[in-house]
């Protein structure tokens, strides 16, 4: 058995738990973190705003880079004078 056929079977155990019992579950927490039970949703949701905050951060990040990368080109045109041209791939 390969590897993509073992992840194939991994990913359709995990649709057929989801369309048995539903999404919820899956954003639960797991031992040890799932005491006591009342504390359960908090850190759930605690794990939730997490990923928002720092798919938040990586967003920034990215536009950081691309007005880097656009500075980075307008002091190369219009300082020092480089011409950049793009062509397609198989012309000349």
């Amino acid at each position: 058995m390969s590897w993509i056929e073992e992840m194939t079977d991994r990913v359709w155990a995990v649709v057929g738990a989801v369309q048995e019992h539903g999404l919820l579950p899956l954003l639960s927490p797991v031992a040890p973190f799932d005491r006591p039970a009342f504390l359960a949703p908090a850190v759930a949701l605690g794990g939730v705003v997490a990923v928002l905050l720092l798919s938040g951060v990586a967003a920034t990040a990215l536009g950081a880079l691309l007005l880097a990368l656009l500075a980075l080109y307008g002091l190369l045109v219009e300082v020092f004078g480089f011409t950049i041209e793009v062509h397609p791939f198989g012309t000349r």
